[in-house]
């Protein structure tokens, strides 16, 4: 390379702002008229082509004394386009059965790289790339990716919007899972040789921030907080609208189920097995959909963990539990909760297997009526069982059998080995564990019939 073009060329990339216009480059018998170079990803390819133009000139000078040099093999298939490469990793997501909201948290994740990357081979993705995303996710306006007018922004565009809004910069949980799915993808291309290494190993997750906001609402219920939600004067008027609204709240505040696992329940998913009546958490086909080679389910779960049978607990039982399962068999529908819907998406018509997003939004109202501060709703009778198990010394791995939660690499050998090698064994420890939690509250009794109304109208009804 000529020493006034690797001058100016280095100088550019040391602050790629601006262009930079190099005229009259003669490299041997190679002659570049004028080379335009705008952003440091175009500097990069300029070197490129001068560096295997000063080889070539070198190569053909060491060839005058009668030496043929062959040319060098390629050590690597050329690197593809970053559009292209996401494109095929996000049809490889589907291909290997990855629930569509992940899918599309990863495609979102993406596309914020490609807009502060530019689409480039994917080999010259470094870490200063990663910086420029960071600053992007820092400044992004709301709804960047969703608003048409933000459609054709520039990264430049984007931050200097998101500057002039003043806008929050994202909660560390956020930022986190982006890294997370990032790494991901940066591993795979790594282990496929298409870049030499991840530029993601130079940013590990980001320390725990241990300080505490006084502010922040509590996610537990203590026993007053539980008597005000299931307090007649108010439950019973709000609950009787709908049997998920009776229903749903109850189930989630004796077993600590998630509210999509409470809402999707079908009547199958209630058996009765050595005597002990249960409720399955599990997966299974929908008739209308067994024709298909996948998504055959409006069910959905969490993972691997999630699939459990627990026993129901003694005071869903005294609360005429069973009554409303046959009210329900009578009437004819497949699903406990007839009234809900697994929702639609409206680019291809498949579902969005969330049942619990109708019950999620009436119990958010429902809570904010009775006063609780925002943040403050279902999940929480997820967290008050677990902790309340915690204090009374409940083994971690027992309560897990219970919750379907996944806390070490040992909790899923057990259920695993419970399940499937000593089911009497397990629904032993899951009875002796649920009859510790015994909250002070006073349920409603179902009565049977109580919704024949609402339940003889099919019109209303959800597959």
């Amino acid at each position: 390379m000529t020493s006034p073009t690797s001058k100016h060329l280095n100088s550019y990339l040391a602050d790629p702002t601006g262009t930079l216009k190099l005229t009259d480059v003669r490299i041997g018998r190679v002659r570049i008229g004028e080379m335009i170079v705008t952003g440091r990803e175009a500097a990069i390819h300029a070197q490129e082509i001068i560096n295997d133009a000063c080889e070539r000139t070198r190569r053909a000078l060491l060839g005058k004394n009668g030496t043929r040099h062959p040319e060098p093999l390629p050590v690597a298939a050329p690197a593809r386009l970053l559009s292209i490469e996401i494109r095929d990793y996000l049809a490889d997501r589907e291909r290997m059965g990855l629930t569509r909201n992940t899918i599309e948290a990863t495609a979102r994740s993406l596309k914020m790289l490609l807009m502060a990357c530019g689409d480039i081979p994917v080999s010259r993705v470094d870490h200063v790339h990663i910086y420029r995303l960071w600053e992007l996710m820092r400044w992004a306006p709301p709804l960047l990716q969703s608003d048409p007018q933000y459609r054709n922004f520039t990264y430049e565009q984007a931050v200097a919007q998101g500057k002039a809004l003043c806008v929050q910069p994202p909660a560390p949980a956020t930022v986190e899972k982006h890294r997370r799915f990032l790494v991901t993808f940066f591993g795979r291309l790594d282990k496929a040789k298409a870049i030499v290494g991840s530029p993601m190993h130079f940013f590990p997750e980001a320390k725990k921030d241990l300080v505490i906001d006084p502010d922040k609402a509590e996610r537990l219920f203590d026993e007053e907080d539980l008597r005000r939600i299931f307090a007649p004067n108010t439950f019973i008027p709000w609950a009787m609208k709908a049997p998920h609204r009776w229903w749903v709240p109850m189930i989630g505040l004796y077993t600590g189920a998630r509210i999509n696992e409470v809402a999707q329940l079908k009547l199958n998913d209630i058996v009765q097995e050595a005597g002990v009546w249960c409720i399955k958490i599990q997966k299974t086909v929908d008739a209308d959909l067994s024709h298909r080679d996948r998504n055959r389910s409006r069910q959905s779960l969490k993972g691997k963990a999630a699939v459990r049978t627990l026993p129901i607990p003694q005071p869903l039982l005294d609360a005429g539990f069973l009554a409303f399962v046959e009210d329900i068999r009578a009437c004819g529908h497949p699903r406990l909760f007839p009234h809900l819907s697994a929702g639609v998406r409206r680019d291809n018509g498949d579902t969005n297997a969330r049942y619990s997003q109708g019950v999620l939004n009436q119990f958010s109202r429902y809570m904010k009526d009775l006063g609780f501060p925002k943040g403050v709703g279902f999940h929480a009778f997820r967290h008050t069982l677990a902790t309340e198990l915690h204090h009374m010394g409940v083994a971690d791995e027992d309560i897990a059998l219970v919750t379907g939660h996944s806390i070490s690499k040992r909790v899923p050998v057990l259920h695993e080995a419970y399940f499937h090698k000593k089911p009497a064994q397990a629904r032993t420890k899951q009875i002796a564990v649920l009859e510790k939690y015994r909250p002070d509250v006073a349920l409603p009794v179902y009565q049977a019939g109580q919704f024949k109304a609402a339940l003889s109208d099919p019109r209303r009804f959800y597959p």
